[in-house]
């Protein structure tokens, strides 16, 4: 499958064949964000780990997506591998990210505990919204993948 869009990645290039969706997609990624739901170094945190297990990042789709990655603390983002095992990390970030493991692993396997864990800090307005994040990462994350896939195959 030759990729006749513009973009500066696989990712915009094949989201681009189909524009009102890109932007649909743009518009509900960045609210996380924008709107600050849940602190954005979290959200980053998340976004950076995800991309990690699945290969391929989610590109940002705003300029606070972009200033959040630029603002996460280079040492945690080196650290990110071994986040259970290292002292960067708080305990909020760490059952954030125990969370956000195992839902790209398998949502369904979640325990009580991961989630609990996640309520206590993020209380629950901010559980669903981190889910609902998470959601949007996982799911591009691994569009991302498919579409640099393509791309090797033209190649």
């Amino acid at each position: 499958m030759t990729l006749q869009a513009d973009g500066p990645g696989s990712f915009e290039r094949v989201f681009s064949l189909r524009p009102e969706l890109y932007d649909a997609w743009r518009a509900f990624a960045s609210v996380f964000w924008e709107r600050a739901l849940l602190d954005p170094a979290l959200l980053e945190l998340a976004r950076a780990r995800v991309g990690q297990m699945l290969g391929a990042a989610v590109p940002d789709a705003c300029d606070a997506m972009r200033a959040a990655r630029a603002a996460l603390d280079p040492r945690k983002r080196a650290a990110l591998e071994r986040w259970w095992s290292s002292e960067l990390f708080d305990d909020t970030e760490r059952a954030c990210l125990r969370f956000a493991e195992q839902f790209v692993l398998d949502a369904q396997q979640i325990s009580d505990e991961e989630a609990r864990a996640v309520t206590q800090a993020l209380g629950d307005a901010g559980t669903v919204a981190f889910v609902e994040a998470l959601a949007i990462l996982d799911g591009f994350a691994r569009f991302a993948r498919f579409a640099a896939s393509l791309e090797r195959e033209d190649a």
